[in-house]
């Protein structure tokens, strides 16, 4: 049977693509050999076992580095990062000083499966070492360079350093050649208080840079602080308590003080803007009155002045009093249409209080009681309850004493508002103003009411 064409071309192609297949399976799983050098050896417990038995690594100046070469499966070298190839070795097994050999292991990168890869060369993974005694030296002094200023009118503090001294080891040699530890701040502009972690440089007696690997130290760091402050005038103030009529100025008053001198940390102070020394109820004041009070400094904050205590001068120079005999009354508060409200007091003596010209004004008949009726707005009978005074004009007075009136609450019944019964000839016999019967007090007193509220709101 004959193929055609097509069919011959599809047979070609598939072969092709077979064969490829097979070819790239054989290859991909082919070992081979990739090679890296110059791998950096990290030693492990230079700085603490090997320390502990009084011993130190001594390699100079130099970096100990390893060359390998690896095999591998063809498919994993595209994948292999050759710069996460790590050589280890651990000095906690060293016991004497000397040139030594220490084995290292190598350290694949993570995405690697260290039973897929195999060390070619060295056949025998050790670095020499050398192992000498240690010296220690703790009492190096720290000393701190200030680059700069601060800025003005701020003052810079006394530098405290942490640690203030530092420990040092190495080869006695070596380590004798330090004369002290130093770390620069930069305070340049600087407004608030400074706390830094500074990298400390090593200097011999002559004032030379040391730059000497050998030379280890508990720690690598130091941390720097330096208080700034400011000297600022803070104010000194009287919290003054107005009322009704009783205003600051109707007084005359002086504080023998009238600021302090603080400095501390710019922060705080930036934040206070005066110091309160107490509160005075301007109601309380008869005539000319002191009062002493202690300054009282926030914490963080010093007293440069040296003063502790101020005196407060004040004069009652314009508020007076005046009594007044009240027998206008109305009520608020009150919306209950099935009861009726009659106040019960009838005169009411009040003691006003303000400036004097202001109560030069007013007139008793200006003066007027009203009852607050919230307290009682669901109850009948008869209660002493709380009330104001309404002035009109609603002048800046106010009152000596807390005023109270007596109200009656009474029900509403319709036979208030029937006729009593009669003769027919009684009922002809009577006039048209006969006729009409008198409002009852609670009526009148609610209109008035509903006035007098209206005219304590605008009040």
């Amino acid at each position: 049977m004959q193929i055609s064409n097509g069919r011959k071309a599809f047979y070609i192609v598939f072969s092709i693509l077979i064969a490829f297949v097979v070819w790239f399976y054989v290859n991909n799983y082919k070992e081979v050999e990739i090679t890296i050098s110059d791998i950096p050896v990290e030693f492990l417990n230079a700085d603490s076992a090997l320390a502990n038995k009084g011993m130190m690594l001594i390699n100079g100046e130099e970096v100990t580095t390893v060359d390998l070469v690896l095999s591998m499966p063809r498919s994993m070298v595209f994948g292999f990062d050759t710069g996460r190839v790590r050589a280890i070795a651990n000095l906690g097994s060293v016991t004497s000083t000397g040139t030594q050999l220490v084995s290292y292991d190598i350290i694949y990168p993570p995405n690697v499966s260290r039973s897929m890869v195999s060390v070619i060369s060295p056949s025998v993974q050790n670095v020499s070492v050398r192992i000498g005694e240690l010296f220690r030296r703790s009492d190096i002094e720290i000393r701190c360079k200030l680059v700069g200023n601060v800025a003005d009118g701020y003052v810079g503090g006394s530098v405290q350093l942490l640690p203030s001294s530092l420990e040092i080891w190495g080869q006695q040699s070596d380590v004798m050649q330090v004369s002290y530890a130093q770390v620069m701040l930069n305070i340049e502009n600087t407004r608030s208080t400074i706390v830094e972690l500074l990298e400390y440089e090593l200097y011999d007696y002559n004032d030379k840079l040391i730059e000497n690997r050998n030379i280890h130290a508990a720690s690598s760091t130091v941390q720097v602080t330096m208080p700034v402050i400011s000297a600022t005038d803070v104010p000194l103030t009287i919290g003054f308590v107005e009322e009704p009529g009783i205003r600051l100025d109707s007084f005359d008053y002086k504080l023998d003080v009238n600021s302090v001198t603080l400095s501390g940390d710019a922060n705080l102070l930036s934040q206070l803007s005066e110091i309160e020394l107490g509160k005075v109820a301007l109601a309380d004041i008869r005539g000319e009155q002191t009062f002493v009070y202690d300054i009282v400094i926030p914490d963080g904050l010093r007293n440069l002045s040296g003063v502790t205590t101020a005196t407060l001068t004040i004069t009652n120079r314009d508020v007076v009093t005046r009594d007044v005999n009240i027998t206008s009354f109305d009520y608020e508060n009150f919306n209950a249409e099935d009861r009726s409200v009659e106040v019960v007091t009838s005169s009411l003596g009040v003691t006003l209080r303000g400036a004097s010209a202001t109560l030069d004004t007013i007139s008793e008949d200006n003066v007027k009681a009203i009852a607050n009726l919230s307290e009682i707005n669901d109850a009948s009978g008869t209660y002493t309850v709380p009330a104001r005074v309404l002035i009109e004009g609603d002048p800046d007075v106010g009152t000596v004493q807390n005023l109270q009136l007596t109200v009656r609450i009474t029900n509403r019944t319709e036979t208030e508002d029937e006729e009593e019964p009669g003769t027919e000839g009684e009922a002809e016999g009577e006039t048209e103003d006969e006729g009409q019967t008198e409002p009852e007090n609670g009526s009148d007193t609610q209109t008035d009411g509903q006035e007098g509220t209206e005219e304590g709101t605008q009040g």
